[in-house]
């Protein structure tokens, strides 16, 4: 039983937390590297038996989980950022999971982003602290295998939510971030290829200077960029979430990070939907390049309301 404490305390070196805004099933972890976080914990009296995005040893502590329907789970990063050390002084490496994906570390489909799952499967899931480690010496930081698109990244940011707030991002940058500014033109303009998901996991310095540069543009985009119109979203109105998904990307090219790529597992109570998501992918480019070209809004909102609806009652039962 010692030797197992004594296990646990050496594992408490990594630290990834598991995102989660409902009830849900996680693998086993014996050794204790995952740290599950109910995300939007202001925002609800429920509570699901975990550590919440709002406090710290049942305290009150320094949070945006009230922030959560736009930031999603980067309430978790920045209560990580702002709180992790207080419980686990010893942490060198911090990762980022959601309840539903995780890295797949020993497996590798070249041509796809996720390796997809059924749900059950999830049990058979473990994350090997000494593997972890060995990646963690020879690379920076660990992120999902990038997908290609046959456009430009900027070109997908622009056709999903407003072409006026992608401006705003890039003056922004370009402002009050001017040494990012030639490595985000870079990665939004000039490649075609892109980490996704908000997973990741990079040493702990490296964890506290991303946050730092990343809620520092979050911050004065929030002040910016007006919510209301993307609140009939059918993806939701997570913007914000959706933002660090490229920003991670020119974070990493600016500070020359050695990244490992891995493919993360997608667990689907139904693996069919990877199917129906074949099966929409033209409808939604579609939609999605009217809305582009008009910069109409309405477009971008019913052709992802009219994806979920499809999903949700017409095609396969797809969960939260």
């Amino acid at each position: 039983m010692q030797e197992n404490e004594n296990e646990k305390e050496k594992n408490s070196q990594l630290k990834i937390l598991v995102c989660c805004h409902k009830p849900c099933t996680l693998p086993p972890d014996e050794d204790g590297v995952l740290l599950p976080v109910q995300v939007g914990a202001a925002l609800t009296d429920k509570r699901f038996g975990f550590q919440t995005d709002n406090e710290v040893n049942g305290q009150p502590c320094d949070n945006i989980s009230a922030k959560n329907e736009s930031y999603c789970e980067l309430t978790a990063m920045y209560w990580a950022w702002k709180n992790l050390k207080k419980i686990y002084p010893d942490v060198k490496y911090v990762g980022l999971f959601h309840y539903r994906r995780f890295f797949a570390f020993d497996e590798r489909k070249f041509l796809e982003e996720s390796i997809n799952k059924n749900e059950e499967e999830i049990n058979n899931y473990r994350v090997n602290f000494q593997k972890v480690i060995s990646l963690m010496k020879k690379y920076d930081v660990i992120l999902t295998a990038p997908r290609q698109r046959n456009y430009p990244v900027s070109m997908e940011y622009r056709m999903s939510f407003v072409h006026t707030d992608y401006e705003t991002l890039c003056d922004l940058v370009k402002k009050d971030f001017s040494d990012y500014y030639d490595d985000f033109i870079k990665t939004m303009e000039y490649s075609n290829k892109l980490s996704g998901r908000n997973m990741f996991i990079m040493k702990y310095e490296d964890f506290e200077n991303y946050c730092t540069w990343l809620f520092g543009v979050l911050k004065i985009l929030e002040e910016k960029v007006p919510l209301e119109h993307y609140h009939l979203y059918g993806r939701g109105n997570g913007i914000f979430g959706y933002v660090a998904e490229y920003l991670i990307n020119v974070w990493v090219r600016k500070n020359k990070k050695k990244i490992k790529f891995c493919n993360a597992y997608f667990y689907h109570d139904d693996v069919t939907e990877k199917q129906a998501n074949k099966f929409l992918a033209p409808f939604i480019f579609a939609g999605k390049m009217v809305g582009y070209l008009k910069n109409d809004l309405t477009a971008k909102m019913l052709t992802f309301g009219l994806r979920d609806f499809l999903k949700k009652f017409l095609i396969f039962k797809r969960p939260d």
